[in-house]
């Protein structure tokens, strides 16, 4: 070995030390240590419009790939093959000798603001190892849409040449220059692009002339994504995202709703995926707080659980969409193999009949074995035979797993879960803490319909009214059913001992006269329970309306509460909202 390259040798070890270093710690931030290659990434953006740009000063930091040596150097240009060792010595030697200044121009290419040695990988890593700032360089610049950043990671990079891959195939920035369709999440863009794809399909079939994949690209953001990132805003979604965009929500509510379709068979809407997908990833997504929340579920015997659905939430998803929707367009029915279960299934045709909606059966079994046993197989035809007898969109999907966690479960892809009465909560600790019903109500996330002995037929309805947050749902539909199924509605207001407040009546009336509903008013006195069903005889009314539990999960289940006393000896179904 040349004794003139010595100190340069030992520089070199120095830094495949520190190459080695920066690998360990990669491990643990995360973060990559590699260059990029520029092969790679000029592919991936198809440019062809190139730019001589002559010698400049370029900054060294924004240096963050190579041509051919992208393997050879970390994203600092630390050497990390040990066979580099002599020419990566004799450049520093060489470098030291004429200065930085003096030395040939490295060649580069020039994406955005970044760059990507063609000629010059060595000087460039002994000019940072010197402590240079800058190098000159001749440069060819790529031109293209998108910017990159020296500070991208190498994700954001992929990300970035996609985006700039899909605008200019769709020209979305130029024919909807306020289209924002950026993910954070590479290799997604193809999902867009298959939309896109059976639009032109479909607009071409329908008008018997060619389309471009750019016109259906106009047509797509019109009529499909801008509708969802509209969703995404008013329900305020990305809230519970952080960093996250309106388009990761539309393709991961897609990939859900695909992924419900395949493993349950449920056709549900984009706007009921999107939100089912929101409620299962807000725990992940939401920080420690609901990470603890979660750990606590967990320990907690289910008849204590509650679901973490803000009370109120579906009511007021509800009243921001239009006036003339439905309120139960996706009706969730639970299946069993009774008479019971039955009484539910006739119950909920009723209500899929009235909005002119779908409904989905849900029969919940312990085994795989069980999915495909005789008892199924029999539930599934008589499912199927009953909803095509009325001309309905109904389809059952057999799970496996406790019935109601999965009825609980799938109640966020539907409007309203209609259940059979089966073990009522009763009026002792031990019957409250085995009812199944009682945890159903308890964590739903949508209204429950209890269907005892007999369907209601509608004919008219009993609101218990109180002036609590669930009974305002109660009354939110309420409302909607006096109104669009012209519904006769008593309401009904009880207090304690020989009070009377009027006030709870006038709060009532106040909201159904904004909505055009007359009702009748009934005060009672005493036990809420006995005052319901005393009602319901006196008014031959068919449909009980009322807030769900208003005792913590606790305190209620030890001191009991008037849902269970009027679960345990109601004969009319019970429409019980959280």
């Amino acid at each position: 070995m040349n004794k003139t390259l010595s100190p340069a040798v030992q520089d070199f070890h120095q830094a495949r030390r520190q190459a080695t270093i920066q690998a360990i710690m990669a491990r643990f931030t995360g973060q990559s240590t590699k260059l990029l290659s520029f092969n790679d990434v000029s592919q991936r953006l198809k440019s062809t419009n190139i730019v001589e740009k002559g010698i400049q000063e370029i900054p060294l930091e924004a240096i963050v790939g190579s041509c051919g040596r992208y393997e050879d150097f970390t994203r600092t240009f630390l050497p990390l093959r040990s066979s580099d060792q002599v020419r990566w010595a004799q450049v520093q030697t060489y470098i030291q000798e004429k200065g930085i200044a003096n030395i040939p121009p490295i060649g580069v290419y020039q994406i955005g603001d970044v760059y990507f040695v063609a000629d010059g990988n060595h000087r460039v890593s002994i000019a940072l190892r010197m402590g240079a700032t800058h190098i000159r360089a001749r440069v060819t610049e790529l031109q293209t849409k998108v910017v990159l950043s020296p500070d991208d990671r190498p994700d954001e990079l992929i990300l970035k040449v996609e985006y700039a891959n899909f605008l200019a195939r769709s020209h979305l920035d130029l024919n909807r220059p306020e289209a924002n369709l950026q993910l954070t999440v590479p290799g997604k863009y193809w999902l867009l692009e298959a939309q896109i794809e059976a639009h032109c399909y479909l607009t071409a079939g329908a008008s018997d002339q060619p389309v471009s994949f750019e016109e259906a690209a106009v047509l797509w953001f019109d009529g499909v994504y801008s509708g969802v990132a509209q969703l995404i805003r008013d329900r305020d979604l990305l809230r519970d995202f952080p960093g996250r965009t309106e388009a990761d929500l539309y393709v991961w509510a897609f990939e859900h709703r695909a992924e419900l379709k395949q493993t349950s068979a449920w056709d549900v809407g984009i706007g009921t995926a999107l939100h089912d997908f929101t409620v299962q990833q807000q725990a992940e997504l939401k920080g420690a707080a609901q990470r603890i929340q979660r750990l606590k579920d967990r320990v907690t015997p289910s008849p204590l659980a509650s679901n973490l659905t803000q009370t109120g939430a579906w009511q007021k998803e509800k009243s921001a969409g239009p006036a003339h929707r439905c309120l139960f367009f996706n009706v969730l029915v639970a299946i069993t193999e009774d008479d019971y279960g039955r009484q539910a299934l006739e119950q909920s045709l009723e209500i899929v009949r009235r909005e002119r909606g779908r409904l989905r059966g849900l029969h919940v079994v312990d085994s795989e074995a069980e999915r495909s046993n005789i008892t199924s197989q029999f539930l599934q035809g008589e499912f199927t035979v009953k909803c095509r007898a009325v001309g309905i969109n109904g389809k059952l999907s057999i799970e496996t797993g406790q019935p109601v966690d999965k009825l609980c479960e799938r109640s966020t892809l539907a409007d309203i879960v209609v259940a059979p009465l089966l073990k009522p909560p009763g009026t002792n600790l031990v019957t409250r803490l085995h009812s199944g019903f009682r945890t159903l109500v308890q964590r739903s996330a949508r209204p429950v319909l209890a269907v005892p002995d007999q369907p209601s037929r509608f004919t008219k309805a009993l609101l218990v009214y109180d002036g609590r947050p669930k009974a305002q749902e109660a009354l939110f539909i309420a409302s909607y059913l006096a109104g669009q199924w012209q519904m006769p509605l008593v309401v009904l207001t009880v207090t304690d001992r020989n009070m009377t407040d009027q006030s709870l009546e006038d709060e009532a009336k106040a909201y159904l006269d904004k909505r055009g509903v007359q009702p009748q008013f009934v005060r009672k006195n005493g036990v809420v329970a006995k005052a319901i069903l005393e009602t319901v005889e006196e008014q031959a009314a068919d449909l009980i309306i009322m807030g769900g539990y208003s005792q913590k999960p606790v305190k209620g289940l030890l001191l009991g509460d008037s849902v269970d006393e009027l679960l345990s000896r109601t004969k009319q179904p019970v429409l019980i909202c959280r």
